[in-house]
């Protein structure tokens, strides 16, 4: 990659820029005016329109100032600017993560194992000892998705009891594989009661071996019996615990993230980020929707009357709630097509009241953030967008799909014209080689991104972590640059180049939460969030994208994580 021509660009105003939604507008500074950071030196992917990589980059009051050569950016020097030297390091702007249910996994990232990109499954048990290590008697070590077996490349056998008993004797250990079953050890077995004997309500069950012996496995909602006992978490240990989910989100080069609830989820959870948000301890921005977890909203007229009750926040840029979703109204709900399973169907009623749902939703200014995975889903969205585009503007709202694994070209199309934005994810960068068998050709395009990208629709790339998928945004870039999956094959074919992919998971998601003016890119007038990382994104080969991480990682011009 070349170096553009560099052009200094004036240094900016700010104390008016803070809460503005409009694109700022540069003004040229008296002469003799510096800088307070300058970092030059290195290789900065500004990911602006034309992805300019610049050599430097000058910060003031937590704002860029200004990008270019070393030479230009040396010129913004006073007594008292700070300077960093990148020694050819590379520069990318802060990464967003368009989809994630956060909140849930910051109440237990204290006492959980992520398993996210770990190849050996002894260096995974050997990770459950430290963690049991560090906990206070009565905890447990909990491992809450987010990997697969197959990622294990010296055993990708199931745990047993047995074997996690002797990694861990002592404190009960609670895995968690996906939404499909759970994995525990001896001391969790007894800690939860769970019996030959024991029953279960619900589909499920308690895996024996054939001598009728407990294996440890606990199959759909046999799992409830394990996390039913798993102590609860004091405020003051999960507002540690969401500070210790923020670094280690920091580490991976995140920045911002837009959480959409989930299962589980209620309303004390936002409370711990406006916890930190109110004490001014909290770096990771924060984005969030109104959802059936922080909203009573069962019903279309509880729906609608929470659209009306709430306003929609555009300007924050800290902690803000401003879209609906992701499941904007349960009859709506469809999961991923699967061999066997029924049709998708919609009653008349339901289709009405889901109408008035999204004329509220557009009356009231509220971004929908629509869960579809299935094609006649997505058909029925579009329809009723398109008839209420007749006479509302809808466009300017950023109506979103989210997933759209099994979209078709049509409907992407038809989605591209209504201005709408896809939310894509590396959800199937965990697709065993097994079911990518199963799948054949169909599964190598779930989701079809590269069909998406060509075809001109407006597309952000995240995660739905932390259960489904690895939150480290460098696993979903390795993802979706090279088609690797967490177990080192190939099973993804909708590829696209390097420079795609980082602009959809930084320019095109601010686009996608109303900050692009904010957020997104290295250009004079933005917020200084960017990670420095340990090699370089562009030239490092496309198999060991997955394994980048940042040595520092900046928010608003402060550093917020440093590697030790």
């Amino acid at each position: 990659m070349r170096f553009f021509n560099f052009k200094t660009i004036a240094v900016l105003i700010f104390a008016s820029l803070v809460a503005c939604t409009e694109s700022p507008e540069p003004i040229v500074t008296e002469q003799g005016v510096s800088a307070d950071w300058i970092l030059t030196n290195g290789q900065i992917l500004t990911v602006d329109e034309e992805f300019s990589v610049m050599q430097a980059m000058a910060i003031t009051e937590g704002r860029i100032v200004a990008t270019g050569s070393d030479e230009d950016i040396n010129a913004l020097v006073g007594a008292d600017t700070q300077r960093t030297d990148l020694a050819g390091q590379t520069v990318v702007p802060g990464l967003i993560d368009n989809h994630m249910h956060y909140v849930r996994a910051s109440k237990q990232w204290y006492r959980q194992v992520r398993w996210d990109g770990v190849t050996s499954r002894a260096q995974a048990l050997e990770m459950l000892a430290q963690r049991a290590s560090e906990l206070p008697e009565g905890e447990w070590v909990v491992v809450i998705g987010g990997w697969i077996y197959a990622q294990f490349q010296d055993n990708s056998e199931l745990f047993t009891a047995e074997e996690l008993g002797a990694a861990v004797p002592d404190t009960p250990v609670y895995i968690q594989e996906a939404y499909a079953r759970g994995f525990v050890n001896t001391a969790a077995l007894e800690a939860a009661g769970i019996t030959t004997e024991s029953e279960i309500s619900g589909r499920g069950s308690i895996v024996k071996d054939n001598a009728g012996n407990l294996t440890g496995e606990l199959v759909g909602a046999a799992m409830n019996l394990a996390r039913a006992v798993i102590p609860e978490v004091a405020d003051d240990v999960w507002d540690a615990s969401l500070q210790a989910s923020i670094q280690s989100m920091h580490k991976m080069g995140l920045t911002s993230v837009y959480d959409v609830g989930g299962n589980t989820v209620t309303p004390e959870f936002y409370q711990a980020v406006g916890r930190a948000s109110d004490n001014n301890e909290l770096s990771m921005r924060v984005f969030y929707s109104l959802n059936g977890q922080n909203s009573n909203n069962d019903t279309a007229e509880d729906i609608i009357a929470e659209m009306k009750s709430h306003t929609p926040d555009l300007d924050g840029l800290r902690f803000a709630q401003f879209g609906y979703g992701e499941q904007v109204y349960a009859p709506m709900r469809a999961g991923p097509a699967r061999p066997g399973a029924a049709p998708w169907e919609l009653s008349v009623e339901d289709l009405e009241k889901y109408r008035t749902i999204v004329t509220a939703a557009v009356e009231n200014g509220w971004q929908l953030h629509e869960h579809s995975h299935v094609e006649e889903k997505i058909q029925t969205v579009l329809s009723v967008y398109e008839e209420l585009s007749k006479t509302q503007a809808i466009a300017d709202l950023r109506l979103t799909i989210a997933h759209a694994n099994g979209i078709s070209a049509e409907s992407i199309e038809r989605a591209r014209d209504l201005g709408m934005v896809f939310a894509l994810h590396s959800t199937s960068r965990n697709m065993t080689p097994e079911a990518a068998q199963r799948s054949g050709e169909a599964g190598t395009h779930i989701p079809p991104i590269k069909t998406i990208h060509e075809l001109g629709a407006i597309w952000g790339l995240g995660s739905d972590s932390t259960t489904v998928a690895s939150p480290n945004p460098f696993h979903a870039l390795g993802w979706v640059v090279s088609g690797r999956s967490a177990s080192g094959t190939r099973t993804f074919n909708e590829n696209v180049s390097r420079e795609a992919a980082l602009a959809a998971h930084t320019r095109t998601n601010a686009y996608i939460l109303f900050r692009e003016h904010h957020l997104g890119s290295l250009e004079p007038g933005k917020l200084a969030d960017f990670a420095v990382l340990n090699r370089d994104y562009l030239t490092v080969p496309e198999e060991e994208i997955e394994n980048l991480y940042s040595v520092m990682t900046v928010v608003g011009g402060e550093v917020v994580y440093s590697a030790p």
